[in-house]
């Protein structure tokens, strides 16, 4: 059995790397939950998760064989494919939590009318092999692959 664990650490400068790539980060989450909100009547109809990803993926990405109902790619030009991947996860999890808050709250299941925050401190995740890798044995260390637009 393979055992996983994950640990949690707060990054106290303000001047690292680490905060351009946060900053591009939030403000691409910020930019795709309104999108995710305004299309969600057709995006909630695709039940398989990996269809439903791939279709927010097409509304927002240009491709040559695809061409984005929104302007995505002009606001984050060049962005990795594994940060906007990880950003439109992110902003399609905050709008489906919201949609199923809305629908309890509409049931009387909750009380308080829930707001779809834009706003956010989202943090992508680093995989292994995409986005970090591991230092040399013994060493407290990892290496991170950012990316400061």
């Amino acid at each position: 059995m393979q055992i996983v664990s994950s640990y949690g650490v707060e990054i106290k400068k303000k001047n690292i790397p680490l905060r351009a790539t946060l900053d591009i980060f939030r403000k691409a989450v910020s930019y795709l939950i309104p999108v995710y909100a305004e299309t969600w009547e057709e995006l909630s109809e695709i039940r398989n998760a990996q269809k439903r990803f791939n279709e927010a993926e097409h509304l927002v990405h240009e491709t040559k064989k695809n061409h984005a109902r929104f302007l995505f790619d002009r606001h984050f030009p060049k962005m990795p494919s594994y940060l906007r991947r990880a950003a439109i996860q992110h902003a399609l999890g905050a709008v489906s939590s919201y949609q199923t808050r809305l629908s309890l709250w509409e049931k009387g299941e909750l009380r308080g009318k829930p707001k779809l925050v834009c706003e956010n401190h989202a943090m992508p995740v680093f995989y292994r092999d995409v986005m970090y890798k591991e230092a040399e044995p013994g060493e407290d260390a990892a290496h991170l692959k950012l990316f400061d637009g």
